[in-house]
């Protein structure tokens, strides 16, 4: 049992984190990317997603891409493969977009990481999190650190801090959250802070990070702990993967700048009838029912937020919550968004893709190939049928023809 003294903490911590504002200065101009979670089906949704946004000359505009768990993979390989880009165009496009980043990402996606890693890690000496971490390196991150990401973009992996319950943020230039403190230029491999961002409960979580006393300072305007209280945080700091906090990935982005991109590669709610009544049974439903309801209402805010900031079709005019940008998920219906010479798509098709399971694991090469069609595909028709910026007149080709989203 908690002492008192430790019980106050813990209280406090609390009330701290529930009346906490994230201000990072008004919101300006400029664009943000957010990645959801969702396994290697999002990691590949968002492959797709990025590729339709690089034609179109939005991707080297941003400013900031944010990412959790699945989305997180995605976004790992996308700042380390940055350098290798080169110049944009003259429309602001990578004309080697889908050779250095998507096809990297569809090799990967043949590995079977999560089954295997989590098995090993059962052995006393490991962990899931770290075989995991392990499995990134190998194939896909090579040993690389926050440190070799740009500085522009700025790429920002997102976990949750079990002990804070608060966003806990890695990228180049710092890592942290606001009650534990930050680490200034953090040397932490990129497969460490994917991990953390990817470690989904119970079987990839928790990852734990521990470094040396004194690696820490204060976060500016944060808690104002006692040292022998902050130390305890600080000793050992408990993860897990960030769409506990923010499936969709959107608070370093929604506040900062005043267009947003939202890709969400999450998996669909299901209506069932057979919903199974025994204690394992109930709690997982709940669970679910639980964050379908977050979700749901951060989706609605979003979409609100883009109709307020797209019907004024300035960044220097929008007010209050308005924001210019767009949402797309993987189970969008595309009947409902159908601008003209949008790519073709099966309702029934696009929607088993959506329920394809959340896995660290290989879903086979057509239908991996579909769901990057798919994340092209609805991104291109959720942009030129919502968004009202400025974008390169491209028309849109499927970067795998052979995996159509018709006739399967």
């Amino acid at each position: 049992m908690l002492d008192e003294a430790s019980s106050n903490s813990a209280v406090k911590v609390a009330q701290d984190a529930a009346t906490f504002q994230w201000e990072e200065g008004k919101a300006q101009p400029g664009i943000g990317i957010a990645l959801s979670g969702g396994g290697f089906r999002a990691m590949l949704f968002h492959a797709g997603a990025l590729a339709r946004m690089n034609e179109l000359g939005l991707l080297s505009r941003a400013e900031r891409i944010s990412s959790v768990s699945g989305g997180s993979i995605m976004n790992g390989h996308l700042a380390l493969s940055w350098g290798k880009l080169g110049q944009a165009d003259a429309n602001g496009s990578f004309a080697n977009f889908k050779h250095i980043v998507v096809e990297p990402v569809l090799a990967f996606s043949r590995q079977k990481i999560d089954v295997v890693d989590a098995l090993t890690g059962l052995l006393p000496w490991t962990s899931a999190s770290d075989q995991v971490a392990k499995s990134y390196d190998k194939y896909l991150f090579g040993g690389k650190t926050l440190q070799d990401m740009p500085d522009a973009p700025r790429f920002i992996f997102c976990a949750t801090n079990l002990q804070t319950g608060v966003l806990w943020r890695f990228a180049k230039s710092y890592a942290g959250d606001y009650v534990i403190g930050q680490l200034d230029n953090p040397a932490i491999p990129v497969s460490h802070a994917v991990a953390a961002s990817s470690a989904f409960p119970p079987v990839l979580s928790p990852f734990l990070l521990e470094l040396p006393k004194g690696s820490f300072k204060d976060w500016p305007g944060g808690p104002n702990l006692s040292p022998g209280e902050i130390d305890a945080f600080r000793a050992r700091v408990i993860l897990c993967d960030g769409g506990v906090y923010d499936n969709h990935g959107v608070e370093p982005i929604i506040k900062r700048y005043l267009t947003n991109f939202v890709s969400d590669g999450g998996a669909p709610f299901e209506r069932t009838a057979d919903v199974h009544t025994d204690w394992i049974g109930q709690l997982r439903r709940i669970l679910d029912v639980t964050d379908n309801q977050v979700r749901a209402l951060r989706r609605r805010g979003l979409i609100q937020r883009f109709i307020d900031g797209n019907e004024v079709q300035d960044e220097t005019k929008l007010s209050g919550d308005a924001r210019m940008g767009a949402y797309w998920g993987i189970d969008t219906d595309p009947r409902k968004v159908n601008p003209p010479n949008a790519v073709s798509c099966d309702v029934d098709l696009t929607h088993k893709l959506a329920l394809v399971g959340t896995r660290l694991s290989d879903l086979g090469e057509t239908i991996s190939k579909q769901i990057v069609n798919w994340g092209y595909a609805v991104c291109d028709r959720s942009l030129r049928a919502n968004y009202a910026g400025q974008m390169t007149a491209v028309l849109p080709n499927l970067p795998y023809p052979e995996a159509p989203l018709v006739g399967s």
